[in-house]
């Protein structure tokens, strides 16, 4: 009996040696970018720490657009229609083809489901109903449009983002490249402007914007972007107050 529970014994680090192996075999992948967190399976005095994929910026996949695309983040510009008398937009993109106009939302949970047409939309974790994102977007396009000059003809597509770990369950006209209004998840924000760049070099071929029209937009809307810490600290009291 000693002999057979000893022979298990030494069985042990073969079998380790073995899922070691089988591991190893794996196909190697490249690292997501990581940060430094506490894990939940460890108390506050242990200091220990492990690494857990970061998801990247919007601002971050918007840097892997090709070189002819200008990005601006988060702009405050004056719009008269608003209450607050600024518009807060989280991200424009100036391409060849046109400008896009870019609102995240950082809802994590839940499925969202409302019309193109329907003011109120629903969360599926929220007993709070959402104001249609798309409308909401509408003042923000219009801001940008009111603020570009000779370029006011030029072509504007509204896309609002949401995280990946809700499910989006909207209607599909907003869904698919050929609208201007756009709800998309937030991994397919650069996906969606190529392929709609694309759409819009067949739909409008003779519309093609060059560098310097590119440049001329972007300095155009840096040169109305308000970055006065007041002002924007003002600006989040009002719209707090709206909501």
């Amino acid at each position: 009996m000693f002999k057979k529970i000893l022979s298990l014994f030494k069985s042990q680090p073969e079998l380790a040696n073995q899922n070691t192996a089988s591991a190893s075999s794996l196909p190697s992948t490249a690292p997501m970018p990581t940060r430094m967190v506490r894990s939940r399976r460890k108390t506050k005095s242990d200091g220990d720490w492990t690494r857990q994929p970061e998801e990247p910026s919007t601002a971050q996949q918007l840097q892997g657009l090709p070189g002819e695309y200008k990005v601006l983040n988060d702009l405050l510009v004056s719009n008269t229609k608003s209450r607050s008398g600024y518009s807060s937009i989280d991200h424009v993109v100036i391409g060849p083809r046109g400008i896009f106009v870019i609102e995240t939302r950082n809802l994590t949970t839940g499925e969202i489901r409302g019309g193109r047409r329907e003011a109120n939309w629903t969360v599926s974790s929220s007993r709070i109903k959402m104001y249609n994102p798309l409308m909401q977007h509408r003042g923000h396009v219009e801001a940008i449009q009111a603020h570009l000059g000779e370029y006011k003809r030029v072509r504007l597509v509204s896309m609002v983002t949401f995280t990946n770990r809700c499910r989006i369950s909207v209607d599909p006209a907003v869904r698919y490249v050929n609208s201007d209004e756009l709800i998309i998840y937030d991994h397919e924000l650069v996906e969606t402007i190529l392929r709609k760049t694309e759409r819009l070099e067949n739909e409008v071929p003779e519309t093609l914007y060059k560098e310097q029209d590119i440049q001329m937009i972007y300095n155009l809307l840096s040169a109305v972007n308000s970055t006065d810490p007041q002002i924007r600290a003002e600006h989040m009291e009002k719209a707090k107050g709206i909501k």
